[in-house]
């Protein structure tokens, strides 16, 4: 049985992007990009970025027998992610968005089922939970993880949750609830506010802090603050002229596991994470800027 740094869990789904564009395109307008990547997206981010770091990985996510799987797969090989832990479906399963990247901002058309689970996959990602140990497992909170958070907590694994954007979740009682069950929480801060219904970062942070052990708030090119036994951390961001946003948060998050991972004080984990957001985001792809292990210690010796 492999051995892990971190096991991921988490939808991964193939990302279509257009980027320098002209203008978006009108209805019934044809508009011609100047770049184009297809890529691997979704918790692919995060497990490609830690990867490069020098971490084990594994990747707990379903594809199907189909060009949009093999893509995926040869992703995770070529970022050394370990498929072992993937639960292919025996039939096509299309997962895809298609990103159009115009100035600062981007719009997305994504298709597939919506991060719904099905039971074979929540019987493999059981599976994995009770079979599989390792340095931390991260979770992507959605509604229909609870139950494998819980599992996961109660066989005593260490976990990592990151919000997504869901505003009726987010205001829910049922993400307090995944959140106590968590050892880490890293939301960005538009995500803080809506759990807490704080508009100050600090106090927002206040809030989290009575939930979960180490509560962490993403703020972008602002930094990140953290909190954990009642001390306040704080470590400034990165001002660089960003290409793309997609990912930036997911490779903060594979930035800070791995300065938790190596057992670093947390204000070196918040410099390590703005190191790696920001390295994301100068390039286009969700992972594709993130560092690996020897550009981060060369910076190291400059945060």
């Amino acid at each position: 049985m492999q051995n892990f740094d971190c096991i991921m869990v988490g939808a991964a789904c193939c990302d279509i992007i257009f980027n320098d564009l002209p203008s978006m395109p009108k209805p019934g307008e044809e508009v011609w990009a100047s770049g184009f990547m297809l890529t691997v997206g979704g918790m692919m981010n995060s497990a490609a970025a830690l990867s490069r770091l020098g971490k084990r990985v594994g990747l707990v996510t379903a594809f199907g027998t189909d060009i949009w799987g093999d893509i995926i797969a040869s992703k995770m090989a070529e970022e050394g992610v370990s498929a072992s832990l993937v639960h292919r479906m025996p039939e096509p399963y299309p997962q895809i968005t298609v990103s159009f990247n115009y100035q600062d901002d981007r719009s997305m058309i994504s298709y597939g089922d919506g991060g719904k689970l099905s039971e074979n996959f929540k019987a493999h990602l059981l599976s994995v939970i009770r079979r599989h140990e390792a340095g931390i497992y991260h979770f992507s909170s959605q509604q229909d993880y609870t139950a494998f958070i819980q599992e996961a907590r109660m066989r005593r694994r260490i976990i990592s949750l990151d919000a997504v954007w869901d505003e009726a979740w987010l205001k829910s009682s049922g993400i307090r609830d995944q959140i106590r069950m968590a050892d880490i929480f890293m939301p960005n801060l538009m995500e803080a506010q809506t759990i807490t219904g704080k508009q100050d970062a600090y106090e927002a942070l206040d809030v989290l802090a009575e939930l979960v052990p180490l509560a962490v708030i993403k703020m972008g090119g602002e930094g990140a603050i953290a909190k954990m036994g009642g001390e306040v951390f704080q470590a400034n961001g990165f001002h660089v002229e960003p290409v793309d946003l997609t990912g930036a948060g997911d490779c903060f998050a594979s930035g800070f596991l791995y300065g938790w991972l190596n057992r670093m004080p947390v204000e070196q984990c918040l410099k390590i994470a703005n190191y790696c957001g920001s390295r994301c985001v100068q390039a286009v792809g969700g992972y594709t800027g993130a560092p690996k292990e020897s550009n981060l210690i060369e910076a190291l010796q400059a945060l």
